[in-house]
């Protein structure tokens, strides 16, 4: 449901300098160009000229420019070796991007993005960063004809493919021509105010409906609705006591891995959507199912878990899922990795065991969180190491150490006091707790 509190119903976002950290790796990628070519050139009026172009565009424009010799696809050929493996594996998402998104998304605003940029490199980023679920169109200068940002072609794409009128969306822009682009289109601009774009900032704080130097501050310009809720999975098999795994919160949305239907059922649980192919179960005639094929690369409970964050949730309880086949319980424990991988916080219990994955952060767990009586704390790492590992309030502490996948050191410790705070620099954690 569209919450009131947002202004717009359609949010279309660029991608570098706004949603991506990413202007730093294009200036070290023209300093790194024109230096091999033993070309001058000024970074600042060179990021401005091509500000909001395509990649052909700027490949065309660059080779009019300085005389070079290579083709345009050439010099695109040579970008996109220069820049792959930075968005691959190092461009991070700019801060507070990630939240802002799932808020829009759990206010029913729907999603765009509007780059001039490559999927081939922004795509690897996006899913990096936990965001490419979220958005409902992605539109690129080349489809529509590599024209430049500024007359609005590339946002009226975006407008069409999200079925929203323009004068009901909103950009988010850190370049001038993507805020003219926009204004031109008929829709409301936000300039996103990037360190390396300062020497225009003034001109697009004039130019725009408002201006962000981080997305937390989006609240100057809406209210931001309190609507976080808590995605329940229901698995097909709980081997514990389902009414310990699971106490109902006032707003639970609730989705049932195949079978999962029946847990759900048995406490009394009305499933807001069922998804399996059925292997498990028969298929409920009376409630809201997805019926997907046996032979499929996703699990059951991993289609649940992706449609929660592509809801825009962010805080995950998966009930069941320790116990009969081992391999669905790996499974199971992978999906764990997969939210943290994604900055949403993901559980999993059956009543006798509690299972959650932290990655590059921190986990406080309770004493209690399987309720009274002695509990066994474990750790171990899902990658091949985990640096940077400190356990405080346990029996056997640790500070700033290192957990490897080969060797199990951080298995049955225990509570030392209310709660046991786990942290991890770089890496990802299993962290699991059972009943003595």
């Amino acid at each position: 449901m569209l919450s009131d509190a947002i202004p717009f119903r359609a949010a279309l976002f660029d991608l570098d300098g706004t949603l991506l950290d990413s202007l730093d790796v294009w200036h070290r990628v023209d300093a790194a160009f024109f230096r091999a070519r033993g070309i001058a050139y000024d970074q600042e009026e060179y990021s401005r000229a091509v500000q909001g172009m395509s990649f052909r565009g700027s490949a065309e424009y660059t080779r009019r420019r300085y005389g070079l010799s290579e083709s345009c696809d050439e010099v695109i050929a040579e970008w996109m070796r220069m820049t792959a493996e930075e968005y691959a594996a190092r461009v991070p998402m700019k801060p507070g991007a990630l939240d802002y998104l799932r808020l829009l998304k759990r206010a029913g605003v729907k999603l765009a993005v509007a780059t001039s940029n490559k999927p081939e490199l922004f795509r690897p980023a996006l899913e990096r960063g936990g965001a490419l679920e979220l958005f409902d169109a992605v539109c690129t200068s080349a489809e529509v004809g590599d024209v430049n940002k500024r007359g609005g072609e590339l946002y009226r794409l975006a407008a069409r493919r999200l079925g929203v009128d323009p004068a009901a969306c909103a950009v988010f822009e850190d370049a001038l021509d993507g805020v003219a682009g926009a204004k031109a289109a008929g829709m409301a601009a936000y300039a996103v105010l990037d360190p390396l774009t300062a020497p225009y900032h003034a001109e697009l704080r004039a130019m725009a409906d408002g201006a962000v130097e981080a997305f937390d501050q989006m609240c100057r310009h809406h209210p931001f609705p309190d609507n976080a809720r808590r995605c329940v999975i229901f698995t097909a098999h709980c081997e514990g006591d389902v009414r310990k795994a699971y106490a109902p919160l006032p707003g639970d949305y609730v989705l049932c891995a195949d079978g999962g239907w029946e847990l759900a059922r048995s406490m009394g649980v009305a499933p807001d959507c069922v998804i399996g192919d059925f292997d498990s179960s028969g298929e409920p005639g009376d409630l809201p199912t997805v019926r997907v094929p046996v032979e499929k690369d996703d699990t059951d409970t991993m289609l649940c878990l992706k449609r929660g964050l592509a809801m825009g949730l962010e805080d995950f309880l998966i009930v069941g899922g320790f116990g009969g086949r081992l391999d669905h319980t790996l499974a199971n424990l992978q999906a764990l990795h997969y939210a943290a991988a994604r900055r949403a916080k993901a559980q999993m219990r059956d009543g006798a065991t509690w299972a959650a994955a932290v990655r590059n952060g921190a986990l406080r767990v309770p004493a209690d969180v399987l309720g009274p009586g002695r509990v066994k704390l474990s750790v171990f790492a899902l990658g091949d190491h985990c640096s940077g590992v400190t356990l405080r309030g346990t029996k056997y502490p640790l500070e700033d150490g290192t957990l490897a996948n080969t060797f199990p050191l951080g298995v049955s410790n225990e509570f030392a006091g209310d709660a046991a705070q786990i942290e991890v620099r770089d890496g990802a954690l299993l962290v699991v707790a059972c009943r003595e």
